[in-house]
């Protein structure tokens, strides 16, 4: 099993969401500024999507735009506390499911039946072991054609 406990201990319980995650878009200006004038302009030729699935939406900073884009949207977190608070925020959007995982693995994602995976500022707090597991369901889940879009930092390097 990969290394998911370090990651579970954090995000599941020791981090406080202050704003929900929001706070890290503020150096960008904002999550709406963020979101149009850096992630959309990357995304635009790949929306609408009929199904995207987002990894590690935490308290949904990007679902909330996401979910405008696609028939339906699958969001997957380890963090129990922000899937319950997803569940919430995005409960008259009957087209967003969304799920805990174990943190790398998606067995609630059908083979072949996803045409967009998105996760930005979240896989960068994670081990190599589990960016290998997430990668061989990328590779399983995504139709023919379907495209990741996946935010790695290297900055740290």
């Amino acid at each position: 099993m990969p290394s998911v406990e370090a990651n579970l201990s954090e995000w599941g319980g020791r981090y406080d969401w202050p704003r929900q995650g929001d706070e890290w878009s503020e150096s960008w200006g904002g999550v709406t500024y963020q979101w149009w004038s850096t992630l959309f302009p990357r995304l635009q030729g790949h929306i609408p999507a009929a199904r995207i699935v987002e990894i590690a939406p935490g308290y949904g900073r990007w679902t909330h735009f996401l979910k405008d884009l696609c028939q339906e949207l699958v969001i997957v977190d380890i963090a129990e506390p922000a899937i319950a608070y997803c569940r919430e925020r995005f409960a008259d959007d009957a087209h967003v499911s969304c799920h805990v995982n174990d943190g790398a693995s998606l067995p609630m994602v059908g083979s072949a039946s996803t045409d967009l995976i998105f996760s930005c500022d979240s896989l960068v707090h994670v081990e190599r072991d589990v960016l290998t597991a997430y990668l061989a369901e990328f590779t399983r889940i995504l139709r023919p054609n379907g495209v990741a879009f996946i935010h790695h930092s290297n900055m740290g390097a």
